[in-house]
């Protein structure tokens, strides 16, 4: 297996995010894309990445191929790889990856691998929603942070066409309407939806804002939240989060 991308930026930005919530994954090449789906350590959210051959300047594989680490490592040495500089990943002998960045030096790196077993492989999940919220990911960024003091967590409402996001603590609380860059598609407008999610979590899903312009939100009664952040035929980044409960 030998991949090389001449603008890793993508790749780059994604593990940054992800290795903040997940410690450890099972990466898996398949023909047209690189994939990872993985649950955090206390089964709060699951990870959905997928970075397509497109991305691409070579994509050589004889076969679909599964490689488990340490998303800390892969993202730590990531970092030290130029944003303009030819990436080069390829496995050697099934035990390490080796990724070598070729700007103004030459940078080469190695990561050993985890013993890979069938059950790392998670599924995702078939969601049906009844609403898709598409909104600017500024605007969403900005949300989530004017309400990062309520650390007991945020509910989530739609109804109307209207999306608001709110929560309160013993002695203070805080609502944001969303009037502007929001899409609110319901598809019976007589209901209303209302579920109450984690704001740790979603602060760490909002840092996809500097890879993406707008973001996908699906939810509904005492159900998960999916959070998509999508470049076409580039990038999916996505993140299911499990409704919270009141204290």
């Amino acid at each position: 297996m030998e991949l090389v991308l001449e603008n890793p930026s993508l790749l780059k930005k994604s593990m940054e995010i992800i290795s903040d919530i997940v410690l450890e994954a099972t990466l898996v090449f398949k023909k047209d894309y690189m994939e990872m789906v993985a649950l955090n350590s206390n089964n709060v959210v699951m990870v959905v990445f997928r970075l397509l051959s497109t991305n691409f300047d070579k994509y050589e594989l004889t076969e679909e191929k599964k490689i488990s680490l340490s998303l800390e490592h892969l993202s730590n040495v990531l970092k030290r790889c130029d944003d303009k500089a030819k990436l080069t990943m390829e496995v050697k002998d099934n035990a390490k990856l080796r990724i070598v960045s070729e700007g103004k030096n030459k940078k080469e790196f190695g990561i050993s691998l985890i013993d890979f077993v069938d059950e790392n492989i998670q599924k995702v999940p078939n969601l049906d929603f009844p609403l898709k919220i598409v909104s600017s990911s500024s605007e969403f960024t900005n949300a989530i942070n004017d309400l990062s003091f309520l650390e007991e967590g945020v509910s989530f409402k739609a109804e109307k066409g209207q999306f608001t996001i709110e929560g309160k603590t013993n002695s203070m609380s805080g609502k944001i309407d969303f009037k502007e860059d929001v899409d609110v598609r319901l598809q019976n407008e007589n209901e209303k939806y209302l579920c109450r999610y984690s704001i740790e979590y979603l602060k760490k899903f909002i840092k996809a804002e500097k890879i993406v312009g707008t973001v996908e939100l699906s939810f509904k009664n005492d159900f998960p939240l999916k959070v998509e952040y999508k470049v076409v035929d580039r990038l999916l980044l996505g993140f299911i989060l499990a409704p919270r409960g009141e204290d």
